[in-house]
């Protein structure tokens, strides 16, 4: 009888959800106050006969945390990649995206260790030029409607401070399928008063 009992509790699908915010949610809750983050990304990649690709990236968000699980964050990111393929090919990407998100704290703020998710919705301004090899140019500009998703890691250092970890994608005219065109991720810090 007890076995049947334990079974038909472990498999009903209301109580292991239960169970799960009950384990995952902060017993005490923190709210009301404000956040500010910065973060940078670099990297490159050198080739053969003096080509190379680099990416920076740079971005800063304020939120404000109503609770331990819920943030809105205004967020603005700028991005440069630059592709130099000797004799052949010079392109150079300016990307801005300033956007509103949700992020959702998965962990209590008391917690050293905080994983989030962000979605969001911004707008991406975006400057493309390209020089071939014949010296032909070429400058593309897009402005459009994009959405965001992301995830990352907090690391608070002390109550105050926090290294952040996220990648981010923007979704190119809001299109999940699209996540793998503006992917990246940043390391930086957040403050908190």
């Amino acid at each position: 009888m007890l076995k049947k009992f334990l079974s038909d509790i472990l498999n009903n699908p209301l109580f292991l959800l239960s169970l799960c915010a009950f384990m995952l949610l902060p017993n005490v809750s923190y709210g009301g106050f404000w956040e500010v983050s910065a973060g940078l990304n670099y990297n490159r990649s050198t080739y053969s006969g003096g080509s190379y690709a680099w990416t920076r990236r740079l971005g800063g968000s304020i939120g404000y945390n109503f609770s331990d699980s819920s943030t809105v964050e205004l967020s603005y990111q700028k991005s440069r990649d630059r592709n130099h393929y000797e004799s052949f090919e010079d392109s150079t990407y300016d990307d801005q995206v300033k956007s509103v998100n949700m992020v959702w704290n998965l962990l209590g703020k008391q917690e050293m260790f905080q994983p989030y998710l962000k979605v969001g919705v911004g707008q991406l301004n975006r400057r493309a030029s390209i020089l071939n090899a014949a010296g032909q140019a070429r400058i593309d500009s897009i402005d459009q409607l994009t959405g965001v998703i992301g995830g990352g890691m907090r690391i608070f250092l002390t109550k105050q401070f926090a290294i952040r970890f996220e990648a981010t994608s923007y979704l190119s005219g809001a299109k999940l399928k699209s996540w793998k065109d503006n992917f990246g991720s940043t390391l930086g810090g957040s403050l908190y008063f």
